[in-house]
């Protein structure tokens, strides 16, 4: 009897035991599912963006639409491989050294797109091996006026794990003669330099400027670049949790290079009054990363965002001419004793 009895609570006990790692597993898998932005079957026509299988139905049912891989350079891994049909687009093109990486002039960004055959009703759809890069051509275009621009969820890698075509090479563009609009058609999303910033806050003094950069570069531990010198932010700069460095913005991101579900990170914004019933101007070192943060906003329904291209760059310059009028913050803002002011 005893022995039965041993071998009874024995089982049980095995039992118990394989039962509470079962629960463990399953709630270690509900914990570390990906959760994303775009979900494939709640893509709307007004979303900014979208995944693989929607793109390859949208070059189906509009052979009009465009497919830009946007990069730095000539295009080395787009000539590898990329999206069949897809148009490369430098980022040099639509800024330069010279300009202090803003933004070309708006005709000149103009010609960039209407030689790949963009007008203002052409469907045009960006990716990039780097979010922030698609992010930048997709601003350009958006701010031109062009009605409907979108970014690739995840970029090529999610093209190709839908095992859908690539190709090698180069695609011959057909050329448009006509935008069809003056541009910019939507000069209101983008602050272009500090003396615009001031402007736009003589309008609104409750303009909420948000820093995307890392905490490093935002306490004024680092510039971030090798060509700034200074460290530091605009006096009344407020951190917007998004990088962990200055080439990424990896807080907003899933590890295969998807955009995370924003909700946590709006919470984490929202301490510092960082909220969609504002006016938010985002920025970052020069326009790359706070280009990111304004599409998901956009999203997310947020009304009034706009970007500072100049970001930390422009500013930094704008400081060393007139410190008093551009005055900088080093440290922690939120702490008086912590934060030291240069004007």
């Amino acid at each position: 009897m005893k022995k039965i009895f041993a071998v009874v609570s024995c089982l049980l006990l095995t039992a118990l035991v394989v039962y509470s790692k079962t629960e463990e597993v399953h709630a270690a898998e509900k914990t570390t599912k990906v959760q994303r932005l775009v979900k494939s079957k709640e893509i709307k026509d007004d979303d900014f963006f979208v995944d693989a299988k929607w793109l390859k139905k949208q070059m189906k049912d509009d052979d009009k639409t465009v497919v830009i891989e946007a990069s730095y350079g000539e295009g080395k891994d787009y000539k590898k491989a990329h999206i069949s049909g897809a148009l490369h687009i430098d980022t040099m093109e639509i800024e330069t050294e010279e300009n202090n990486w803003n933004i070309l002039d708006a005709e000149i960004c103009k010609e960039v797109f209407l030689k790949r055959g963009v007008t203002k009703t052409t469907p045009v759809v960006v990716y990039s091996s780097d979010i922030n890069a698609a992010a930048r051509v997709a601003f350009v275009a958006y701010w031109l006026g062009v009605d409907n621009v979108k970014i690739l969820d995840g970029g090529l890698k999610a093209w190709e794990k839908a095992d859908y075509k690539v190709e090698k090479g180069n695609e011959e563009a057909t050329a448009a003669k006509d935008f069809g609009a003056e541009v910019p058609g939507r000069p209101e999303s983008l602050i272009s330099t500090s003396a615009d910033v001031l402007a736009a806050k003589e309008k609104n003094p409750d303009l909420v400027l948000a820093s995307i950069r890392s905490w490093k570069e935002f306490t004024g531990k680092t510039s971030g670049y090798d060509y700034i010198e200074n460290a530091g932010e605009p006096e009344g700069a407020v951190y917007a949790k998004s990088s962990k460095t200055s080439a990424d913005v990896a807080q907003l991101m899933n590890n295969d290079g998807t955009v995370k579900e924003p909700t946590k990170i709006f919470v984490a914004w929202e301490k510092w009054g960082i909220t969609p019933d504002k006016e938010v101007a985002f920025y970052c070192g020069t326009g790359w990363r706070a280009a990111t943060a304004f599409f998901i906003t956009k999203q997310e329904g947020w009304k009034d965002v706009k970007l500072f291209d100049g970001g930390w760059y422009d500013w930094d310059k704008a400081h060393q001419k007139d410190p008093s009028k551009y005055p900088v913050q080093v440290g922690d803002p939120r702490d008086k004793d912590k934060v030291k002011i240069l004007n």
